[in-house]
């Protein structure tokens, strides 16, 4: 009877088909910290040894797929990165589209009632799909593959109307209420109204839109971009500055009224935009919440259930200014994925608090069958596994930068440098009405640039 329960025990713990043991016992958060340190030493090549390597069967597969993209990304090799980008969105794609994904996901979820929430598949939520889109453009634009950049930008923008649609549903009021003990991370929040709405996203496409001459369309993206982040000087600029030259004299004025006068730019002068991604995104930390269980008496019992949640410290780079050419501009952020990440976890927290509360119920149910049927061993085998497998699901996109910042300036035609700070030069050429493009990595000790002329 022992050795049948040692055997029961060890299958538990084996979970199903889709997480390993390895991941019973230590999250996600925690299994990639070395990668994250390697990319922090610039040793990239370290940190894609150290990544782990699953099969498609695992939970993780489609998370583990976008670190591995990402980390091609920053070794400069785009058509890699492209390639293993371009699989996770059909991957989803399939997802949205198989009508077998429900029986599928009712499985996982049960099979999460015995073990955590990892052993269900890993879909990255809208802001990674976004920010997907935006590597892959980013790399075509590496390319001098602007048509092909505008495609990924165009699915980088969708992603955030179809979400923006489904988030018109409201949470029920009663799973709302099992998350009021659940950290807010106001501060790490700020005033984000959602966790998919990118301005990065939109300030890219409206300067891909605008270096291939389609000015209405840079406009509308630019306008996108400033409504979700209004106090961006950058945006502001932009968006005045189209407003004008397409014509649009009412909201010029309206536009004018709200931020100010216009710098004017010479005929003869070409455009710099420079955007800096800076950081690492925070991982998630595992929080104990502690929640009243009745039982059939009546009886209330507490139980601490883990949970992740995100430290509600936000991230302060240390670069905020390079010169040009002698002139100082200031990186100011356009989106801080790391209040996105925190604004999707909050909002998935109800849920996540009623899956633990079926997970406490079915463990325990669990445990009293083991313990009727096999003593005191069923009893402390139960108790292991129900150890062993409360863990807070720490998954998430963690190779991502932690914010996104940009400068732009006007510059007169010819040959110029950009200064950073401990890294040396950049020289660049400005052409008459031209779009310098400069992209910029501090990762800690990684440091990378790309100049492009659109």
């Amino acid at each position: 009877m022992h050795r049948h329960l040692f055997i029961g025990a060890v299958l538990l713990l084996s979970g199903c088909s889709t997480i390993g043991i390895t991941d019973l016992f230590q999250d996600y958060a925690t299994q990639l910290r070395p990668v994250r340190q390697a990319v922090s030493q610039n040793d990239i090549d370290t940190a894609n040894q150290l990544l782990p390597s699953n099969s498609s069967m695992h939970s993780n597969y489609l998370l583990n797929q976008l670190e591995t993209a990402r980390l091609a990304f920053l070794s400069d090799q785009h058509s890699e990165a492209n390639s293993t980008f371009e699989a996770v969105y059909m991957n989803m794609e399939k997802k949205r589209q198989a009508a077998k994904l429900q029986i599928s996901a009712g499985i996982e979820q049960s099979n999460a009632l015995l073990t955590n929430d990892s052993v269900i598949s890993y879909e990255p939520p809208a802001y990674e799909m976004t920010m997907l889109h935006s590597y892959k453009a980013l790399s075509y634009v590496f390319e001098n593959q602007l048509e092909s950049a505008l495609v990924e930008i165009r699915r980088a923008n969708k992603v955030q109307e179809d979400a923006l649609k489904d988030n018109q549903a409201e949470l029920d009021k009663r799973t709302e209420e099992a998350a009021a003990g659940y950290p807010d991370m106001t501060t790490l929040i700020g005033d984000v109204k959602n966790g998919f709405q990118n301005a990065f996203t939109f300030y890219l496409s409206g300067m891909l839109y605008e270096a291939n001459k389609q000015f209405d369309d840079a406009y509308i993206d630019y306008k996108k971009a400033l409504e979700i982040n209004t106090d961006n000087t950058y945006l502001q600029q932009n968006v005045l500055r189209l407003a004008k030259k397409q014509g649009f004299d009412q909201d010029f004025e309206t536009f004018s009224q709200r931020f100010g006068k216009l710098n004017e730019v010479n005929a003869n002068q070409g455009q710099v935009i420079i955007i800096a991604e800076q950081g690492l995104i925070p991982a998630k930390q595992e929080y104990n919440l502690r929640l009243p269980i009745y039982t059939s008496r009546g009886d209330a019992r507490f139980y601490s259930i883990a949970m992740p949640v995100y430290s509600d410290v936000p991230y302060v780079s240390s670069q905020k200014n390079i010169t040009v050419s002698g002139e100082s501009l200031t990186l100011t952020p356009i989106v801080r994925l790391e209040s996105l990440a925190a604004k999707t976890l909050k909002d998935q927290s109800a849920g996540r608090v009623s899956r633990q509360v079926l997970r406490l119920v079915a463990k325990e149910k669990m445990r009293a069958e083991l313990a009727r049927s096999g003593g005191d061993v069923g009893n402390i085998l139960a108790n292991i596994y129900n150890l062993a497998s409360e863990q807070a699901d720490t998954r998430s996109w963690l190779t991502l930068p932690n914010q996104l910042s940009i400068a732009q300036t006007a510059m007169t035609p010819g040959n110029h440098s950009l200064w950073v700070s401990g890294h040396g030069k950049i020289d660049f050429a400005v052409s008459k009405q031209g779009l310098t493009f400069v992209y910029l990595t501090f990762i800690n000790n990684y440091f990378d640039s790309h100049v492009v002329q659109l």
